[in-house]
Order: C-alpha cells, then sequence, then structure tokens
C-alpha cells in the first residue's frame, strides 16, 4: 500500500478504528475528528492535530458547539506550535495503543521510509513477521519519528510504503513438512 500519497486524515482512519470518528458524514474526506482515551482530536487538510479533553457528554454534541469548544478552550492542544510536525509524535503523546483482535490477519510486511527532504538520500527498508497492518503502519511511523528525532528535525522521514511479503516456496513446504 503506497503510504506516501495518502492524505493524513486517511493514515489516521487506518490507526483509529472507525467506532471513535465524530461526525463522519459531515467532516470533509481530508480531515478528521476522532475520540481516544480523554482527548478529541482534530486533523486538518494539512495534516496538522489539534486536541482538546472531552467534554462532559461530549457524544450529545454537535459539530457546531464541538468546534465552539474548541476555538474557546484554554487547554486546547495545538501539535504544530508545540513543534510536533509528525504523527508518531501525536501518537506517542496521545498514548497510542494499536488494537489487536485475535480475528484479524497476520503477515509479514515490507515497509519502507524516504527522507523527503534529501529524496535521494538512502531510504530505510525492512520487514516485520507474523504482524497485523495496523501495527506494520504504527510501527513505521513511529520509526520515522525516531529518525526525525535523530535529526534534530532537520530530516523528514516518512512512509513511502507497506507492502505484505507473500510467503516463499520454501517456506510453504517447510510448512507442509
Amino acid at each position: 500500500m503506497e503510504i506516501l500519497q495518502m492524505t493524513p486524515a486517511q493514515i489516521w482512519r487506518l490507526l483509529i478504528p472507525s467506532a471513535s470518528w465524530m461526525f463522519a458524514s459531515e467532516v470533509p474526506e481530508d480531515e478528521l475528528i476522532f475520540h481516544y482515551r480523554d482527548h478529541i482530536y482534530f486533523v486538518n487538510h494539512d495534516g496538522s492535530v489539534l486536541a482538546m479533553p472531552k467534554p462532559v457528554c461530549y457524544d450529545l454534541l454537535d459539530l457546531g458547539t464541538l468546534l465552539e469548544y474548541l476555538a474557546t478552550s484554554d487547554d486546547t492542544i495545538d501539535f504544530d506550535d508545540e513543534g510536533a510536525f509528525d504523527i508518531g509524535f501525536v501518537l506517542k503523546q496521545m498514548g497510542y495503543v494499536v488494537p489487536t483482535r485475535r480475528k484479524r490477519e497476520r503477515a509479514t510486511y515490507q515497509i519502507e521510509i524516504v527522507n523527503t527532504v534529501l529524496p535521494k538520500a538512502h531510504g530505510h527498508r525492512y520487514e516485520l513477521k507474523n504482524v497485523q497492518f495496523v501495527f506494520a503502519l504504527y510501527h513505521a511511523l513511529m520509526r520515522c519519528h525516531k529518525l526525525n528525532e535523530k535529526t534534530d528535525w532537520e530530516h523528514e522521514h516518512e512512509v513511502k510504503r507497506i507492502v505484505k511479503v507473500e510467503p516463499q516456496s520454501s517456506d510453504k513446504l517447510q510448512a507442509n513438512l
């Protein structure tokens, strides 16, 4: 799956279960509002993320009232203002845990990360075995965050693609033995 061409909201939709999305039919495709733990998060079309504490009875609010709370809350967090420009940083701050269900398919995924500031620089490629796609995506985003951190935020690493790797014929032969 090509990740680099996806909008930030599409990437967030892969991570956050749809039961946590808010106002899905009222929010544009390139934006997302969701709740997670004790906050509500607003993903803008440019990838910037805002957060605010969940108001009491947040599930009874309409979109206009929620946006009014966001604009007037003293506790609103603007991750861009705090110097956080990658999804991994926001995931870390929100205490994100990958949802796991036993019924989901596990596979081997090859992850490719590129440096968008220096596109000709050597990229990073690695495999994760026996994981769910959501975990592979989460791991890749956190790896990008660590790489960005190591370069003191002078470089911007992003997930280029995540591809499911089919088992080799020798693996199939060993499985049959």
